[in-house]
């Protein structure tokens, strides 16, 4: 038997807290043709179907809404063509679609196109083609097409009451949204919904590309710290912050260390503290490092060595690098070592 395989990459979202609702698809091909469905979709799930006559039909449970990625196998079409596919969101409501296979040709492939059509479309997918259609004509390289559709978006996601439909909003629609905005946004959701894959891919959108400087006001993070506890940013306001990026494996950190020791030592009475950001990949050097040094201040890691969330975050490029804010969060100086950080402290704490 020929194949051809409908591709479309499904976003897979975990860690957020919905119960699980049933949801139900049916298609149908304009041309009669035979094969198997495979709808991918949770956390890596699942599943194959029979396409009879054109026909298929499927029930499954998720955490709606969520992103449906069909797959087809099917008889009687060339396998040397390459194709288009189908992806949508389900939920509660049941979705139908009529699909149409169309073959195109451009100068370096033939393909084939699949057309869908919604008979019956998802709640939530009805908010997304109605979203599209009022962002229909703007660009988001023109400043005034830009504010409008930030209004736009902003005005959606509003209505909706779910983190999950707010996170999703968010991702597709970002290139309209400031990095400010999208900061502001990212901060007001759930911890579980922040490290969720689609918290994670927000946060990385909007903070990729960010720049620190003195005198900014630092964004706020979260990661885990060494007994795997989520520890918040905003939880050390109302104190100086030395933010100290660093490493076991790095030799200028660990010559660096006694110099930080001897300066909380000296201030951590005086409204001062230390939030070590390891780019460590494994914890027991993590651990061991922190013991060794007398590192008596609070850390965190991922454990994603220069994967690190926070590092990327802040576009840090070496290590030992360092922030210092204020009670309010204020960036005030940046990468102070040895006495130079010593002095500032002085300046500002005594």
């Amino acid at each position: 038997m020929k194949k051809i395989t409908l591709f479309l990459a499904a976003f897979l979202l975990s860690g957020l807290a919905f119960s699980q609702s049933k949801f139900e698809i049916s298609g149908k091909y304009k041309t009669p043709v035979d094969g198997m469905m495979k709808i991918s979709y949770g956390d890596g799930k699942s599943d194959f179907i029979p396409i009879t006559n054109g026909s298929f039909k499927y029930q499954g449970k998720v955490e709606a809404p969520y992103a449906i990625t069909l797959f087809a196998e099917l008889k009687n079409i060339p396998s040397e063509l390459t194709v288009s596919g189908v992806s949508f969101f389900v939920d509660s409501k049941p979705t139908i679609v009529e699909l149409d296979t169309l073959t195109r040709k451009t100068a370096r492939f033939n393909y084939i196109e699949t057309k869908t059509t919604f008979l019956q479309r998802s709640i939530f997918q009805e908010k997304l083609d109605l979203l599209k259609n009022e962002l229909s004509g703007l660009s988001a390289s023109k400043d005034e097409d830009k504010k409008k559709g930030e209004e736009i978006v902003l005005a959606n996601i509003a209505k909706n009451k779910s983190e999950k439909e707010r996170s999703i909003l968010i991702n597709w629609n970002s290139k309209f949204l400031s990095n400010e905005k999208i900061l502001e946004l990212y901060n007001g959701f759930s911890d579980k919904a922040k490290t969720s894959s689609y918290g994670i891919q927000i946060k990385n959108a909007a903070l990729k590309k960010y720049t620190l400087k003195v005198g900014d006001m630092l964004p706020l993070f979260s990661q885990k710290d060494t007994k795997g506890n989520i520890l918040k940013s905003s939880d050390l306001r109302g104190k100086y912050i030395l933010i100290d990026f660093w490493a076991s494996w790095c030799v200028p950190c660990r010559e660096e260390n006694p110099n930080l020791v001897n300066a909380f030592a000296k201030f951590k009475d005086k409204n001062f503290d230390i939030l070590g950001v390891s780019l460590d990949t494994k914890k027991s050097n993590w651990i061991e490092a922190i013991t060794a040094d007398g590192l008596a201040w609070k850390h965190v890691s991922d454990l994603n060595g220069w994967e690190n969330e926070v590092s990327r975050m802040f576009n840090i490029k070496s290590v030992p690098s360092s922030i210092l804010i204020d009670k309010e969060g204020k960036i005030i100086a940046m990468n102070l070592r040895g006495e130079a950080l010593n002095k500032k402290l002085e300046e500002i704490l005594l």
